[in-house]
C-alpha cells in the first residue's frame, strides 16, 4: 500500500528528499598524477620565479587589463615529455585564460603554428 504524500507531493520516506549525491568528473586515467607529469618541487620553485618576473596575464596586458597571472603555461604542451618540459617557452596567465582561450587554441593548433598563435596573442 503507498504511504499518503508528505509536503510537495512526495512519499514520506526519507530517501525522496535526498539530493543526489555530487560527483567529481573522473581525472583522465591515462594522464598520470602531477608528480608524474613532471610538477615537482623543482617546477615549483621555476613556477614562482617566473611569476615573480612576470607577476601579470600576458594575455589580459595584451588586451589592456591588469589581472595577476596564477598559471605559469608550457606555449607548448609537454605531453610527458621531460626534454619539452624544460625546453619550452613559457607564458604567465590567470587562470580564465588558461582554462579556456589558451585551451581551445590548444585543440585547434599544435607545433609552430600553436606558437605562433601564442606570439600573436601576446601582442609580439
Amino acid at each position: 500500500m503507498a504511504q499518503a504524500p508528505g509536503r510537495h507531493g512526495l512519499p514520506r520516506s526519507g530517501a525522496a528528499h535526498k539530493p543526489a549525491p555530487r560527483h567529481k568528473p573522473k581525472a583522465r586515467e591515462d594522464r598520470g598524477s602531477a608528480r608524474e607529469r613532471g610538477y615537482t618541487a623543482e617546477w615549483e620553485r621555476f613556477r614562482l620565479q617566473q611569476l615573480r618576473l612576470q607577476p601579470l596575464c600576458e594575455y589580459c596586458l595584451a588586451d589592456g587589463h591588469v589581472v595577476p597571472a596564477n598559471v605559469l603555461d608550457h606555449d607548448l604542451p609537454h605531453e610527458g615529455d621531460p626534454d619539452l618540459f624544460w625546453r619550452n617557452t613559457f607564458t604567465s596567465l590567470c587562470k580564465r585564460h588558461h582554462d579556456g582561450e589558451k585551451q581551445r587554441a590548444e585543440a585547434r593548433f599544435s607545433g609552430e603554428a600553436l606558437l605562433a598563435w601564442v606570439r600573436k596573442r601576446k601582442g609580439q
